[in-house]
């Protein structure tokens, strides 16, 4: 496939994630991002925050928001604390500034004819670097109601099957990388993904892996791009 350079990518789509802070049992909180929704200019944006409410083309699951933050500095986050009684599906969105896994998930789209694609995390919790965020997940392990920073928690069932629905049954990309302190969340996330059809690109490391959309070579980006359209033709075929 041609590579698409980020200076077009961004003249294409616009990214908007739904920022909160988590409340936990013990009085803690987390700041997170619990979806980011790529979208074109096919998708009005008048109102960004119907766009939660919508059925993308694709959904693709990663290991979490990074260093992800609204584009506005002055936006106040909401408070959740999970279990949520009665709540809606809808999230406020806001936008945010892409960063390089998201423009290869850009490049995915294009390649697809994809308008909308929704990424989802193992966890939503914001930390851009992999070693603090995974001591995180497992302090919060030990801490009451600390789990449900992830969307494949027991409590957030409800708000997962909302969000993995597609306008296809095209199938879920997964993306979180080959971390082996990924695992725990990877399970969970497996388990919740059990009757959907995935696709990735898969690591030596173990079966619960998988490859970085975005390594840090350019080669190395390109192979990823070329191995996930083939598992997704793959994958479609059956």
């Amino acid at each position: 496939m041609d590579f698409i350079y980020a200076a077009e990518l961004k003249k294409r789509f616009a990214c908007y994630g739904h920022f909160y802070e988590l409340v936990m049992m013990d009085g803690g909180r987390a700041n997170c991002r619990s979806v980011l929704e790529i979208v074109d200019g096919a998708i009005a944006q008048d109102n960004p925050s119907e766009i939660s409410l919508m059925v993308p083309d694709a959904v693709v699951v990663m290991m979490n928001p990074g260093s992800s933050h609204p584009k506005e500095i002055y936006h106040i986050d909401e408070e959740i604390e999970y279990p949520r009684a009665g709540s809606s599906m809808r999230k406020e969105l806001v936008l945010t500034q892409p960063d390089n896994t998201q423009y290869q998930i850009m490049r995915i789209a294009v390649s697809k004819g994809w308008n909308h694609v929704r990424v989802l995390n193992l966890s939503d919790l914001r930390d851009p670097k992999s070693g603090s965020f995974i001591q995180r997940v497992e302090a919060l392990t030990e801490i009451m109601g600390g789990h449900t920073h992830s969307i494949f928690c027991p409590e957030r069932a409800e708000e997962c099957a909302h969000s993995l629905r597609r306008k296809t049954p095209v199938p879920i990309m997964l993306g979180w990388g080959q971390d082996t302190g990924l695992i725990p969340l990877a399970t969970q996330c497996m388990a919740r993904l059990e009757t959907e059809p995935t696709c990735t690109v898969p690591s030596d490391v173990h079966p619960l892996l998988n490859a970085h959309p975005s390594p840090m070579l350019q080669t190395k980006k390109l192979q990823w791009l070329d191995d996930m359209l083939a598992a997704l033709k793959t994958q479609g075929e059956e």
